[in-house]
């Protein structure tokens, strides 16, 4: 999903539609509080986007490192 979201999201409605009912299936796996599953999904797929966009191997492992951490 890291790696999809900024393509879908200047893609075809039909692309979008896919892409949005499958984080809805993601979401609704985890059960639970909505609001925390969202917040979760975003943090994981931003991290994972922040992490593979900078350069020192370090900061990325710590931007990876404490994502996991708060979401533990």
């Amino acid at each position: 999903m890291a790696a999809l979201a900024s393509e879908v999201a200047r893609s075809t409605p039909e692309l979008k539609a896919a892409f949005e009912q499958g984080l809805e299936d993601i979401l609704s796996a985890k059960g639970g509080d909505r609001k925390e599953a969202i917040f979760q999904a975003a943090a994981l797929i931003g991290g994972v986007v922040l992490a593979r966009a900078v350069q020192d191997p370090r900061f990325s492992d710590e931007i990876l490192r404490n994502v996991r951490q708060r979401l533990g």
